[in-house]
């Protein structure tokens, strides 16, 4: 049994990781790779897991102002909509239905960039 690398999403051995690899859970391949990339594969990753919470809280909406402003134009572009939409329906309970009942363009904006699957999880 291994451990799980966050970074490439694979499950490898413990000779794959370094002291430090273990603790952060990326391997030593994944370490390798610059730095900026792998701040970006995180942020894509905290994105989608704020639409699988059951609240999109202030702190959560202020955390993706933050990232609204990031250099990466896909990262902006889907911070905004997260962000749109936790300000339109922060619980994850009729989230899609409020959507559509309200904010048609909004949703159609989500299945666009694949984020509604991310609600589904």
């Amino acid at each position: 049994m291994g451990h799980y690398c966050r970074i490439c999403g694979s499950t490898k051995p413990n000779e794959k990781f370094s002291g430090k690899g273990h603790r952060n859970h990326i391997c030593k391949q994944c370490a390798k790779r610059p730095k900026k990339e792998v701040e970006e594969i995180d942020q894509l990753e905290e994105i989608y897991s704020f639409l699988n919470q059951s609240r999109i809280s202030t702190k959560n909406i202020r955390r993706l102002q933050k990232l609204s402003v990031s250099e990466n134009g896909e990262i902006v572009k889907l911070a905004n909509i997260v962000r749109e939409v936790a300000l339109v329906a922060p619980y994850k309970k009729r989230r899609l239905k409020t959507l559509a009942r309200e904010k048609r363009d909004l949703l159609e904006q989500l299945e666009e960039t694949g984020l509604i699957n991310a609600h589904h999880y």
